[in-house]
């Protein structure tokens, strides 16, 4: 009777995990990696860029390219000075006055960053203005998005607005 007892109850505990784990659906609670939502809908939907020709995809292309190697060094400069914060915060005694100094050169390389960004934007608003904020770049995690934060490139994610 105990021998049963126990196998029936976990059986039930075992369909009662696996019920919840295949209520997500595959893909599903993994976050927005890559090609993890291909139509975007959320970010404007890949439509958007599916409708531009294959020129302005070129031309878009190409200023993307302008706008990496624009900021490469800047982005680069940014890295290095966080890692520099990061290891003078864990040192014992940590040095207020270099602290400060380091963030507010971060401050400055994000700012230039930023300025490049706009530039970029209104680059690829001339060459294509159906794009607008949001619907292409801006707004969302592709590659024109402007977003990313310390991955490097700002935006390089689910290769949401960039198929070539």
């Amino acid at each position: 009777m105990k021998k049963s007892i126990i196998i029936i109850s976990s059986l039930l505990m075992v369909a009662l995990v696996s019920g919840s784990v295949f209520a997500w659906g595959p893909g599903k609670g993994r976050g927005m990696g890559y090609n993890s939502n291909q139509d975007c809908p959320r970010y404007g939907g890949q439509s958007a860029f599916n409708d531009l020709s294959q020129d302005q995809r070129n031309q878009l292309g190409s200023l993307r390219q302008v706008f990496i190697d624009d900021t490469y060094e800047a982005r680069s400069a940014k890295f290095a000075k966080r890692q520099e914060m990061r290891m003078l915060m864990e040192t014992s005694n940590p040095d207020r006055a270099k602290l400060e100094k380091l963030s507010r050169e971060i401050t400055d390389l994000q700012k230039q960053v930023r300025d490049k960004r706009i530039d970029f934007q209104l680059g690829a608003k001339k060459i294509s203005p159906e794009l607008g904020m949001g619907r292409g770049f801006g707004q969302g995690r592709g590659k024109w998005s402007g977003k990313g934060g310390q991955r490097g490139f700002q935006g390089q994610g689910n290769n949401c607005y960039y198929n070539n």
